[in-house]
């Protein structure tokens, strides 16, 4: 809105007349209220005609008062106020009028002079006030004429002063009235458009940029109010979803196609949750559901596949074809558990979805409780534990078939919690990684396998595993590299295993850093090979020497395609020039299938579980007597190509 500047005066006739919408109906009330009492009066005062014509005349005048009292409390239209003024003004002129000609007393003359004062100050215009007052003028003119010639003077010269003073008082009593109230019409603008304002920002701070969505702070406003409703009895869930292969979208296809494509995947989600559901965007891929008076499980799952579906249909983004899928964790809500353990519970299932091959619903129940509270101790004891003194190292031979010998060791980790005891190395690991403490275990892992090499009067070569987070660490890496550097070893005798998958988050850098290993004389194995998604060309271009096949070819020795299958694999490493070795080999029939299919490294319980340091050693020592070999020094030097 736009102020008139102070030179303009503005048109302030409108709000005068609202302010003197409930002065008039004061007016007319008390008028109405007086010609009432005034009609009773004529009855004990004239009689006959007189009467009759007195009486009707202050009757009607009390009447047209009354209804225009009603009119102006039942909010008439403003613009047909000034004609209930002016008529209720004249008949009340009617009434001096006629009781002056009934019986003519120069002290009621004062009315006249009332009168102009009441017009004046009952008017909403100047120009009204005029219209009412002018007759008045006329009325005593004529009455004085007929009645009192004489006192023309006397009362013109009072009532032309009653004139003037009135309309002065009215005009500045309605100049600085509308002013007021122009002031206050400005304000109550000004107030309405900053309340506007306020409630757009309030809009866009609970509103996602990108997709328009309700954002994480609108969703824990309407997450409160679920919780509240559940208390009444309203059965809701929560649905936790996520978006599967977004980010290789996103580093495949650049950030404008991820960015479009969450979009579009928001549009379907909010199209298919309609009316229904109340959905918002937390971050990245990452969205959450409410989903209102739904209480069988059955149709929670019906309703969340059903949008599953409906999000994998092929997107067409800039003229290319793309698909995803997505996974959801759903967990009912109970008014009764927090905020926290509710958004915990639906998180843990969304990832129990994402574990078991995504693009699933899966509805958090007790064994899920019971895992998760298992984690949660497990997580709460890793982010206090003392790893250097609470963590040791086990070792497991890797053994050379061709020369009957011990050539290398898996550094294996065990963690023995002062609160927990001992917890199984895949259990503590995993949550280690999902917590992001797993560099502090690998940091202690790596000085552990140091101390021990520079302890051994023959050092056995050494492998120790590196996690994705570890990897796509430039400053854990350098890390690793200064702890080397400082023990004074060789670096060569410290190989590093890498998963395929650890690999997939950022392949270029996983890649550069794998590169500053090996380029420090670090040799580098890609560990469970055959679970991910490496091909040919793939792995020609990693900077490995090993290649370590998965434990799970070797559980079915007796398919005809087992053994095919692993001969592939040993002739993909010999044409890479590299070597390979196979994990889990227990028992003789998988020590056959390995020597048939051309491999001379391996790894497993035939050979050795799990040890300590001494046992190693000893281990390396008894193998070598009995096949009468070179020193464990040498070998180790020629398993290096030393």
């Amino acid at each position: 809105m736009i102020i008139a500047p102070a030179s303009t005066t503005p048109d302030t006739a409108p709000f005068v007349e609202q302010i003197y919408r409930p002065m008039l109906k004061g007016y007319f009330g008390l008028a109405a209220i007086y010609y009432m009492v005034l009609t009773l009066v004529h009855f004990g005062t004239e009689s006959g005609t007189n009467l009759l014509v007195i009486a009707t005349a202050s009757s009607v005048a009390s009447m047209v008062f009354a209804g225009s009292w009603w009119a102006i409390g039942n909010a008439v239209a403003i613009a047909r106020v000034p004609v209930f003024i002016t008529i209720a003004n004249l008949l009340m002129l009617a009434n001096v009028m006629l009781a002056m000609e009934i019986g003519f007393a120069q002290e009621n003359l004062i009315y006249f002079i009332l009168m102009v004062m009441i017009f004046s100050l009952a008017c909403t215009s100047i120009r009204q006030a005029l219209v009412s007052t002018v007759p008045v003028l006329a009325g005593l003119y004529y009455v004085l004429q007929e009645h009192a010639p004489e006192e023309m003077v006397l009362y013109g010269f009072v009532t032309f002063a009653a004139v003037l003073g009135a309309m002065s008082i009215t005009f500045f009593l309605r100049r600085a009235l509308g002013l007021t109230a122009f002031a206050k019409h400005e304000a109550e603008n000004r107030l309405q458009e900053a309340q506007d304002l306020g409630e757009k920002m309030r809009h866009r701070s609970l509103s996602d940029s990108l997709t328009g969505l309700p954002n994480r702070r609108a969703f824990f406003e309407t997450f409160k109010e679920s919780k509240t409703e559940a208390e009444s009895g309203v059965d809701s869930w929560l649905v936790l979803l996520d978006l599967d292969g977004f980010k290789a979208v996103n580093d495949g296809h650049g950030h404008s196609i991820g960015d479009e494509l969450l979009r579009q995947a928001a549009t379907r989600m909010r199209d298919y949750c309609g009316g229904k559901a109340y959905l918002s965007r937390i971050g990245g891929d990452e969205f959450n559901i409410i989903l209102p008076d739904m209480s069988e499980e059955a149709v929670v799952d019906a309703w969340c596949q059903g949008l599953l579906e409906y999000i994998a249909r092929v997107y067409l983004i800039e003229d290319r074809l793309i698909q995803i899928s997505a996974s959801m964790g759903c967990q009912q809500i109970n008014p009764e558990e927090s905020d926290a353990q509710l958004i915990r519970d639906a998180d843990y299932a969304l990832l129990h979805a994402k574990k078991n091959g995504k693009n699933k619903v899966v509805v958090f129940r007790d064994e899920h409780a019971r895992v998760a509270a298992e984690r949660y101790k497990i997580e709460r004891a890793l982010r206090g534990a003392n790893f250097a003194a609470e963590i040791e190292l086990l070792f497991q031979p890797q053994f050379d078939l061709g020369h009957e010998r011990i050539v290398r060791a898996e550094a294996l980790a065990r963690w023995t919690s002062p609160t927990l005891g001992a917890v199984m190395p895949g259990r503590f690991i995993e949550i280690a990684e999902e917590s992001g403490l797993i560099a502090n275990i690998t940091l202690v892992v790596v000085e552990k396998a140091l101390a021990a090499l520079k302890s051994w009067d023959d050092p056995i070569p050494l492998s120790v595993n590196l996690s994705g987070n570890d990897l796509l660490s430039d400053h854990i890496i350098a890390r690793i590299i200064d702890k080397v550097e400082d023990s004074g070893l060789d670096p060569a005798l410290l190989e590093f295993e890498i998963t395929e998958t650890a690999m997939m988050a950022d392949t270029g850098k996983a890649t550069r850093n794998m590169l500053r290993l090996s380029e420090r004389g670090h040799p580098l194995a890609l560990d469970d090979f055959g679970t991910g998604y490496s091909n040919f060309n793939y792995l020609r271009e990693l900077p490995i020497s090993k290649l370590k096949v998965d434990r799970s070819f070797l559980t079915d020795v007796g398919d005809p395609m087992t053994e095919k299958i692993l001969h592939s694999l040993v002739g993909m490493a010999r044409t890479l020039g590299i070597d390979c070795l196979f994990e889990g080999v227990e028992d003789e029939i998988q020590l056959i299938i390995a020597k048939r299919a051309g491999t001379h490294l391996v790894q497993g319980y035939l050979f050795g579980k799990p040890m300590t340091g001494m046992q190693l050693l000893c281990a390396v020592d008894e193998h070598n007597d009995e096949h009468n070999r070179v020193p464990p020094r040498q070998a180790g030097r020629n398993a290096l190509g030393g």
